[in-house]
């Protein structure tokens, strides 16, 4: 199939200019801009005003304090310290504590009487009920004192395998596709309230909060996501790929591929044949910024003079066209699991039409094939999930 597209696309090749930007890229980022672009475990607070004003979902109008955002700030701090988290997570631990508390650390002196000797934002006395994100030392959560440090709470939340709770009570990253999920009902999952509608009314109040505290610029690229505009130059995307791998948060399991593609295109000595599409270095950075974290196993394979599949396999082009995903927010990748189908969904609100991911066999054969509105399917082993673009022809990405 693959010699097919080949011949049909001769024509549409893309070309580089001498310093690897993509032609037809008018968007090349300031540091400033740089920095909205970092890595989501980079999630860094910048600003803690005295107070923010925002608008919920119903059109209500909430005002928070200095006390209220500090709160906030320690759960971005906290989240950007976990791999898997990111802008998404930490938007979902948001709603959840703004619902449950008002962002507000609430002791319990009626059931725990200890529980008010320790710094707090007043007694909230629901249950038996502790701190912002109102957790229950009987169900598990914590000890009383555990449950009323912040820094706490909010790993808690998050849970994951090196979460305080794993693997019961279930935190974030314990709830298999919570990617997927709308934010409300991530944080449902997480909170399993008698009242599970409640939390989406926040939705609008939690990511005001994250792009004031953070300085990051909204946009809409997935269910309660906070995206960022991308760079087109090839140097400042390796870079960050290069700093999230520092990080541990860019994986790539042929260290040759890294030092000659990603290191080698960073600091401007990539050779003709190691040379990779400005949009596919865009896509890695979008995606490690929306789930934390990215493996991948295959990017130019005659970059290390591998014939595999040549010339039909987008791998083997030049400039490259084609990356093999392996992992995702610290999830295995195998064509048809919650986290693929995360990564497909995400990918197609920003993939132009032409664009290609394998494995669709193996969504059949797992009972849950998916509709992609842009991008095509094809069948693929089922070890890791492939994307490329080589049928998009010119076409950018939406960013």
């Amino acid at each position: 199939m693959w010699k097919k597209i080949v011949a049909a696309l001769a024509a549409g090749a893309l070309v580089l200019g001498p310093t690897g930007v993509l032609v037809g890229v008018a968007v090349l980022m300031n540091p400033a801009a740089q920095s909205r672009c970092l890595p989501d475990s980079a999630l860094t607070v910048n600003h803690t005003p005295d107070s923010l004003t925002a608008t919920t979902a119903d059109g209500a109008s909430v005002t928070l304090d200095g006390t209220q955002l500090g709160r906030a700030a320690t759960i971005i701090t906290v989240g950007g310290q976990i791999s898997g988290v990111g802008k998404q997570g930490v938007t979902v631990a948001l709603m959840a504590a703004l619902t449950e508390s008002s962002l507000r650390m609430l002791a319990n002196p009626g059931v725990y009487p200890e529980s008010a000797s320790y710094a707090n934002d007043g007694d909230g006395g629901d249950h038996d009920s502790l701190g912002m994100f109102q957790m229950r030392p009987q169900s598990g959560w914590g000890t009383v004192a555990q449950l009323m440090d912040p820094s706490y709470q909010a790993k808690a939340f998050f849970g994951g395998p090196a979460g305080p709770n794993y693997p019961s009570p279930r935190g974030l990253l314990d709830i298999s596709g919570w990617q997927s999920m709308s934010p409300g009902v991530a944080a449902q999952s997480v909170e399993v309230s008698a009242f599970p509608d409640r939390y989406a009314n926040y939705q609008p109040v939690a990511t005001a909060i994250l792009a004031t505290l953070t300085g990051t610029t909204n946009s809409s690229t997935g269910s309660g996501s906070v995206g960022c505009l991308v760079s087109g130059d090839s140097r400042q995307l390796a870079q960050l790929l290069v700093d999230g791998h520092a990080k541990g948060i860019f994986t790539q399991s042929e260290p040759a591929m890294f030092s000659q593609q990603i290191e080698a295109t960073a600091n401007g000595t990539v050779t003709a044949r190691c040379q990779v599409d400005p949009r596919v270095l865009q896509i890695l950075v979008l995606t490690m910024q929306r789930f934390g974290s990215v493996g991948i196993s295959d990017l130019g394979r005659p970059c290390v003079g591998s014939t595999l599949d040549c010339p039909s396999s987008p791998h083997c082009t030049i400039p490259d066209l084609a990356i093999d995903f392996i992992s995702i927010g610290g999830q295995g990748l195998n064509g048809s699991n919650a986290a693929d189908i995360a990564l497909l969904q995400y990918l197609d609100t920003i993939l132009p039409s032409g664009a290609w991911v394998g494995q669709s066999e193996c969504r059949a054969t797992a009972g849950d094939p998916i509709r992609l509105d842009h991008i095509g399917q094809f069948a693929d082993t089922c070890n890791h999930q492939h994307v490329d673009i080589r049928g998009i022809g010119s076409a950018q990405l939406t960013l």
